[in-house]
């Protein structure tokens, strides 16, 4: 729902279709990490990925909510998603320290949304 506030600024038409492909192919980048762990600490990892975006989209519901009511100006609403993205990061952070993973690998969920990005602008 989020993404129809800024779908005019973007290149591609982005629905749900195209967001299950980025969450495939983050799973697909983020293997070669960790492919050398345990298939529980795999699975378990990708658990935590799976949390951290479920609260992202909870994070995100404030704003829909405001923006029924009120619409909000593309610079609001890019910088509150940029504050959702960053607590995002932190509690990704988090987890992979928790479940005693190499701390790059947040870095490289951010590399992969940044390519996502290129391609979406």
């Amino acid at each position: 729902r989020y993404a129809l506030f800024v779908q005019h600024l973007l290149s591609i038409r982005y629905n749900s279709q195209f967001e299950l492909l980025i969450v495939i192919g983050m799973l697909l980048f983020q293997y070669p990490f960790i492919y050398k762990n345990s298939t529980l600490l795999k699975l378990e990892y990708y658990l935590n990925m799976l949390l951290v975006s479920v609260f992202g989209s909870f994070l995100l519901w404030p704003l829909l909510i405001i923006n029924h009511f009120y619409n909000c100006s593309d610079a609001a609403n890019l910088i509150y998603f940029l504050v959702v993205v960053a607590v995002m990061f932190f509690e990704h952070k988090r987890r992979v320290t928790k479940l005693l993973l190499p701390r790059f690998i947040s870095y490289t969920w951010v590399l992969y949304r940044f390519i996502i990005l290129i391609f979406i602008l």
